[in-house]
């Protein structure tokens, strides 16, 4: 994209034209979140990295013509560096692979087995109880964050609060939700 395109893209962006930014959006999610992937290697952690870089980069289009020197491309990228580095900085030494990362398809052989396809029920049965036992605004979390796949971000919009304050209310709840499924499972039902 040449430069006065790019600049032509942005204005139209800043004045709310939907489809610029879809074109935009389209245009660059994909650089942006296999950047990301080949960084992290965690799938939740690149789309939680991506939807940042996009948010800072919408934030700062209207500076963008003022600090231009490479290109429309190379300053994203120096935005998504940027949240990754920080990323790297509040996360170091913490494992972050989910399950299906860290073990791939070791656990698929498992799951075709009846009695191991009849236990996962009765685990699930005890979970989705549990699940109705904890307070109200943890359920919801719970539900959002886990079942929905949302971000802590988009959490943290739909519920007022700040990201801070919804990773204590994730903590408090996922704690609410373990003592609420080893009550059921020391008590058998």
């Amino acid at each position: 994209m040449e430069r006065r395109e790019e600049i032509a893209l942005i204005r139209k962006i800043i004045s709310k034209d939907e489809r610029a930014f879809r074109q935009f959006y389209e245009l660059f999610f994909p650089k942006v979140y296999r950047y990301a992937y080949r960084k992290l290697q965690n799938r939740e952690q690149a789309e939680d990295i991506t939807s940042e870089t996009f948010l800072k980069v919408l934030k700062s289009l209207g500076n963008y013509e003022s600090r231009m020197s490479g290109g429309l491309d190379i300053w994203i990228y120096s935005i998504e560096r940027n949240c990754i580095r920080d990323w790297f900085r509040k996360n170091a030494g913490v494992e972050v692979l989910p399950l299906e990362e860290k073990w791939g398809d070791v656990l698929n052989p498992l799951i075709e087995d009846p009695y191991v396809l009849m236990e996962r029920r009765e685990i699930e049965k005890t979970v989705d109880e549990a699940l109705e036992e904890i307070p109200g605004q943890y359920r919801e979390l719970i539900e959002l964050r886990f079942f929905k796949k949302k971000r802590i971000k988009e959490i943290a919009a739909m519920l007022g609060k700040n990201e801070g304050a919804v990773k204590v209310m994730q903590f408090r709840a996922l704690n609410a939700l373990k003592e609420k499924i080893k009550e059921k499972m020391e008590s058998g039902k």
